[in-house]
Order: C-alpha cells, then sequence, then structure tokens
C-alpha cells in the first residue's frame, strides 16, 4: 500500500486529539478539512474514499490528504515527496510532535529521508495521491460485474423506502468483486412524487456534485461494502424495478457515503441527503439521459 509517513507524538508524551488537529488545520490556510477525497483513476473515473477529520493541504501541484487517525492519535500521509516531508516536520514542531516512518525512523531538518525503506516499499511510479493503490497487478483489482445472482441484483435496479417516507429512490449503478468480497455503489435518485410506481424513478432526477480537486462531476455515491450491510439496507428499501443504462453505468462517478446501517442512522443519512439535494450549485440531470 506503499511508504507511509506519520505526526505523532513520542511515547512520553500524551497523544495528539482530534481538537488538536482540527484546530491546526482552522490555523493554517493552506489547509482545509475534510472528510472524504476524490482522485481520477481512469479516463473520467474517479475513486473517493472517507477521509474522516481529515486536512487537505493545497498547494500548486496539487492537493494532499493528511489523515487522521483518532485511535491512535497520529496524522499521516502515503508516500510523500521532500516537499510534502517538509510540511510534515513544520506540522509536528507546531503540535510539539515528531514525524516518524514505519519502521520507526525519525525525519527532520537534517535528515529528510530519515532511513531509507527496503525495496519492498519503494514505489516511484506511484503518486503521492494514489494512497489506495497496492502493488498488485492488474488482476487483483475488482472487477466490474452486470449482476450479483446470489443477492438477485442487477445494475439499474431501483430501490424506494419501505415506508415510502423519503421522496429519494436508490438506484444501482456498479457492483465490484474484489478479495474481500463484492461492492455496491447505489445513486440517491430524487423521485418525481407526481408520478406512480416506476415512472417516479424514469421522471426523477440525480443530482452531480464537483469531485474534490476536480473540475469535473460526479454522482454523489451511497456505498456499501459488504454482503451483510447489503442485506441489511434490504430491510429498509425494497425493490420497485429496474432500467437499463444507455452504457453499462454512467460513467461520472464520485463521492461517496459509506451508510452505518442501523434504521436510526439510515433515516439521518437520507435525511442528510435532502439537505444537500437542496444545494443549488449541483448538477441536476434527469434519469432519462441516463438509461435507454
Amino acid at each position: 500500500m506503499g511508504y507511509e509517513l506519520s505526526i505523532q507524538r513520542e511515547e512520553n508524551q500524551i497523544t495528539l486529539t482530534k481538537e488538536d488537529w482540527i484546530d491546526y488545520i482552522k490555523s493554517d490556510s493552506e489547509f482545509e478539512q475534510i472528510e472524504e477525497f476524490s482522485a481520477e483513476i481512469d479516463d473520467g473515473k474517479f475513486l473517493t474514499v472517507p477521509t474522516p477529520n481529515a486536512g487537505l493541504w493545497k498547494t500548486e501541484k496539487g492537493e494532499v490528504p493528511f489523515t487522521f487517525d483518532e485511535k491512535y492519535g497520529w496524522i499521516s500521509v502515503k508516500n510523500p515527496d521532500e516537499k510534502i516531508i517538509k510540511k510534515m516536520i513544520s506540522i509536528a514542531h507546531d503540535l510539539e510532535s515528531i514525524v516518524l516512518g514505519e519502521e520507526g525512523e525519525k525525519y527532520d531538518e537534517k535528515n529528510l529521508l530519515g532511513k531509507q525503506p527496503t525495496n519492498e516499499f519503494k514505489s516511484k511510479d506511484r503518486k503521492w495521491w494514489q494512497f489506495w493503490k497496492s502493488d498488485k497487478s492488474k488482476a487483483d483489482y475488482p472487477t466490474s460485474l452486470d449482476s450479483d445472482l446470489d443477492n438477485d441484483l442487477f445494475l439499474g435496479d431501483c430501490f424506494c423506502s419501505s415506508n415510502r417516507e423519503f421522496g429519494i429512490g436508490l438506484m444501482l449503478f456498479e457492483i465490484h468483486q474484489g478479495q474481500g468480497g463484492k461492492y455496491y455503489s447505489f445513486a440517491p435518485v430524487l423521485l418525481n412524487e407526481k408520478k406512480s410506481a416506476m415512472d417516479r424513478f424514469i421522471y426523477g432526477q440525480i443530482k452531480f456534485q464537483p469531485n474534490l480537486g476536480s473540475r469535473t462531476y460526479g454522482i454523489p455515491a451511497i456505498g456499501i461494502i459488504n454482503e451483510q450491510d447489503l442485506k441489511e439496507l434490504k430491510k429498509h428499501y425494497h425493490k420497485e424495478g429496474k432500467l437499463d443504462f444507455k452504457k453499462s453505468a454512467p460513467k461520472s462517478t464520485g463521492t461517496s457515503y459509506l451508510l452505518g446501517l442501523t434504521e436510526k442512522h439510515l433515516t439521518e443519512f437520507v435525511e442528510q441527503l435532502e439537505y444537500y439535494f437542496t444545494e443549488k450549485e449541483r448538477k441536476t440531470v434527469s434519469v432519462l439521459k441516463l438509461i435507454k
């Protein structure tokens, strides 16, 4: 997964807290607090990963996510170059901390390279923001699927909340098979409540939003990362029908929200989506433009 450096307190000190880190982000005009990070992985395709309590360092050459681990109390960056390491050292000074590598080597002004990582960790071809990529072959990467027969799912399946309380439906537009199992992406659809049954979806709308750090737009997707969570979701949402995409799936995909699947959390999440969908700067796309 690449070589990671972290800002952390020494063993005899109190560990860094979320409040310490958030206070720093607010004090540094080059930083912006973020909860997720998106980057382009292929032509027109974006991957978004949750980054709770993270900070985005904005530089002339790009944007660098600094992630925070609340359990261990450290701030981390994957595969940092010399400029990023210098910034990490500067932050460490402000937070009365140190910068350490995975093998315990210390980085400071006199030793920007630390102890050189072994060949196992070197990755010259990987860019700093590709912190989710491993050194595995392409054969190990997730495979896109058109259906999941085990769970009676097909691309284009549309779901409504069981109690009809919300005017938001879910449209399945991605299924992937990875080493850890299957995972799914659902696009929230603003239903046309003047229609009935599947027409509510067909004449509904999908909202597109700017991908973080990019001028392109993507669908805010609800990510389901295991089949147990999928079963929990299906307790609260039932399949209404199926629509066929003009292509295998909408290409402009982006920001993902991972659901905490209790009924209370699910309800709160949908209420949040209602709020997000009212923002006027987001683009509105008719479902009719995405289906056959």
